[in-house]
């Protein structure tokens, strides 16, 4: 459908203007006029300029939420929806302000808040925008808001302290690799012309670690770009999201691991879960926007399975108990919910509840990973540095 841009005069003299899709331009003016705004221009968008205004430039996820936080204060402070983004608009980063003008545009047009949060997926999840909905829908625009800035605030928080978690190894076991390459490429040379005169009465580690310090020395560029495209590979591999979803269902069968990542993926769950139904989605919607939080086929099944009893006339909590989705102690804390009409508030506890145990679970694997990666890297140094020196010893008893 072709797209056209438009300018027109509110009925307070405030200017706006803003992109529409419409069959015609008389249509657009239409719409503007049905909007009680009086129409300035309506002109076709060229092929060029809808693609350059299509794409959905990704700000930062911090940004996001600083600015729903905002948009929420000024929805508070009784700003119409429209004066709220036109206003977050002026001071804002490139990508925010793109995004706030969009959502303008969207809803200038006669579009609701939620349907201009929809076509922007990359940015706002499919559970906020059926909060939003809900909130608009019941008036409550406002809490809705803040419950979504609440939520986007908790999980960026527990997103940074597994990123944390990763790094802190990753770091060490990087930083052992860079050693032993310049140790290899740097230090092993300078003693290679003394380890020659040894010949075969080398021992064996100081003979591998002289015949890797060579091999890397004929073939450096090579290996080099070998890293580069394995690098390179791993990315084009982990970019997809079938491969994270094996790589997540391997590391939650390791030990120490399988825990918290249990205990996070509970937390995710039964957070939603309370959040949309006490915003007013209903259960059935609700399930099924939980199929597009969660990524283990394994959980979208059971989901489904969960699903289609509710509509069948089942009690949720019954079919939740059938499946392995929750550990049972958040199926019976959920039954209780049910069973009092409380279903919202109680999910908020078990999330909660499992939120501090995956706290506590991710204390104990930082706790446990930072030593098991000093050693690590202290055994690969340590033997580099051992194998060296009992060489150096060997031609010092020779010498004698």
């Amino acid at each position: 459908m072709p797209q056209f841009r438009y300018r027109a005069v509110t009925s307070t003299g405030e200017m706006v203007s803003g992109q529409v899709d419409a069959p015609t331009r008389e249509e657009v003016l239409r719409r503007i006029e049905y909007l009680g705004h009086l129409p300035i221009e309506a002109e076709l968008v060229s092929a060029g300029r809808i693609a350059a205004l299509s794409r959905d430039v990704r700000p930062p996820a911090r940004d996001v939420t600083i600015f729903l936080r905002q948009l929420a204060l000024l929805i508070g402070s009784r700003l119409t929806l429209e004066a709220g983004l036109q206003t977050l608009a002026e001071d804002a980063s490139k990508p925010m302000v793109r995004f706030a003008e969009s959502l303008r545009s969207t809803i200038s047009a006669g579009d609701s808040f939620a349907e201009a949060l929809e076509r922007h997926p990359t940015i706002i999840e499919p559970a906020y925008v059926a909060m939003v909905r809900a909130g608009e829908a019941s008036g409550r625009l406002q809490p809705v808001l803040s419950a979504i800035v609440e939520d986007r605030a908790r999980n960026e928080l527990l997103g940074e302290r597994i990123n944390s978690a990763i790094r802190y190894p990753l770091f060490l076991i990087g930083s052992a690799i860079l050693i032993l390459f310049f140790f290899l490429v740097y230090v092993v040379p300078q003693f290679e012309p003394v380890f020659k005169d040894i010949g075969d009465r080398l021992n064996g580690g100081a003979a591998f670690v002289l015949a890797a310090s060579a091999w890397l020395h004929a073939n450096l560029y090579p290996f080099l770009a070998c890293c580069v495209a394995f690098v390179f590979l791993l990315w084009l591999i982990f970019s997809r999201k079938e491969a994270r979803v094996r790589l997540i269902a391997i590391l939650a069968k390791l030990p120490g691991v399988a825990g918290p990542m249990r205990d996070g993926r509970t937390t995710r769950i039964v957070s939603a879960l309370g959040l949309l139904v006490g915003n007013g989605v209903s259960l059935p919607t609700t399930l099924k926007i939980l199929r597009d939080i969660v990524a283990d086929p394994e959980a979208v099944a059971a989901i489904d399975k969960v699903l289609a009893q509710v509509r069948s006339g089942r009690r949720f909590a019954e079919a939740l108990a059938e499946t392995n989705l929750l550990p049972s102690l958040a199926v019976r804390m959920l039954r209780v919910g049910e069973e009092t009409g409380d279903l919202a508030a109680i999910a908020a506890h078990a999330a909660q509840f499992y939120e501090h145990r995956l706290d506590l679970g991710l204390d104990r694997l930082m706790g446990a990973i930072g030593p098991v990666a000093i050693i690590f890297v202290s055994v690969i140094v340590g033997a580099l540095v051992v194998s060296i020196m009992s060489a150096l010893l060997s031609i010092t008893e020779l010498a004698l």
